[in-house]
């Protein structure tokens, strides 16, 4: 689509303690082989959208690790790209580091490109969605910005700092406030998408008070739609969507991917999800290995029992070692005879021969990056 830029949001993705302390949430580990932000970059691709940027807050060694060449999300590299946006002043003015001043700072790729369109899509969210429905509709209907919304039942459940959205019959927004957990009664809760014409966003990106109030961009957004009433319209979506916001949903909804009914809603035949490949040989199974209902990345060794959990790549899981109902990330060690269940062993952890470690489904326990117990 060559009137559309897309851009992955990864401001918007909220911090979750200690899982983000060193990586930011949109390139952290999935199913032991993707990153979140894969299913942002992969929507935009399927959608036929070639120019995409990424709106990169902090933590860019762990995105840019993740991303590689930036080539695998691209239909075609001749004519396709995918450019880091960062605000280089921000590392220095951290209260300045927000969306609507990095696309300022970085508005060269908006004036470079004759698109009339961007879509803002989030880092965060596990999501299979075509975008080019919604963008047609936009156009058709000569909308300035389309917010693509979730009904859901239980906002006290989910999508908490997603706004809450009331709308008229048309759709267009009436209302809009943070989701704090408080509403236990049905909404629309934004899923962070949202398509925006090219005025109104240079419009919103140049204001100086809303760089001054420290505004986001679906804020300053709203703040306007909400003045003028018509030509901001919320979009319904009534699909799957997981939305990541906070540690215990990161585990249940990683977990819930071992059911096939889970699975089937995201890696679909006709919409592939992309990631960065890496050249590690298959995993390897012992002769007394067990693996039930489980994701095992390659590279892996495994050599005794796993049990409904996620196993990345290099993780070792020695004899006589059980793992149950956890997530361990890459490169590390599950040493001879030890026990872990209901726990995320971040990378390059070892849980030491003998050891056991024991959580709750409603309690997860987690091992810090390179931690030993």
């Amino acid at each position: 689509m060559k009137n559309v830029i897309g851009m992955v949001n990864f401001h918007s993705s909220p911090e979750i303690p200690p899982l983000t302390d060193q990586r930011a949430l949109g390139s952290t580990s999935f199913l032991g082989r993707y990153a979140f932000c894969d299913f942002a970059l992969s929507n935009l691709c399927n959608s036929e959208i070639s120019t995409v940027g990424l709106l990169v807050k902090e933590h860019q060694r762990s995105i840019l690790k993740h991303l590689g060449s930036l080539d695998f999300w691209l239909t075609n590299t001749k004519i396709g790209k995918t450019v880091v946006m960062y605000n280089e002043e921000a590392h220095f003015s951290p209260e300045t580091n927000t969306d609507l001043n990095n696309i300022r700072v970085n508005d060269w790729l908006i004036y470079d490109s004759p698109a009339s369109i961007i879509v803002i899509v989030p880092a965060h969210l596990v999501i299979s969605l075509d975008l080019r429905p919604y963008i047609k509709e936009h156009i058709e209907k000569q909308r300035k910005v389309t917010f693509i919304a979730k009904p859901i039942d239980n906002p006290s459940e989910g999508y908490l700092g997603s706004y809450l959205f009331e709308t008229d019959e048309e759709g267009n927004v009436l209302s809009a406030k943070r989701n704090d957990g408080s509403s236990h009664t049905p909404a629309l809760a934004s899923l962070g998408i949202f398509i925006v014409n090219r005025s109104v966003l240079f419009d919103a990106v140049h204001d100086p008070a809303a760089i001054r109030a420290r505004m986001d961009v679906e804020s300053k957004l709203l703040e306007v739609g909400l003045i003028e009433k018509r030509g901001y319209v919320v979009s319904r979506y009534e699909g799957f969507a997981r939305y990541i916001d906070s540690f215990q949903h990161y585990m249940d909804y990683s977990l819930s991917f071992l059911q096939k009914k889970d699975a089937d809603e995201i890696f679909k035949k006709n919409w592939p999800i992309y990631t960065l490949t890496h050249d590690s040989i298959p995993a390897v199974y012992g002769e007394e290995a067990r693996v039930q209902n489980s994701y095992v990345a390659n590279g892996a060794i495994i050599e005794g029992t796993v049990i409904n959990s996620i196993i990345s790549r290099k993780v070792t899981i020695a004899k006589g070692a059980v793992v149950r109902d956890s997530i361990i990330f890459s490169s590390a060690r599950i040493e001879q005879g030890a026990k872990v269940s209901n726990a995320l062993i971040d990378k390059h952890a070892v849980i030491s021969a003998g050891h056991t470690i024991k959580g709750s489904k409603n309690a997860p326990i987690y091992l810090k990056q390179g931690g030993r117990l």
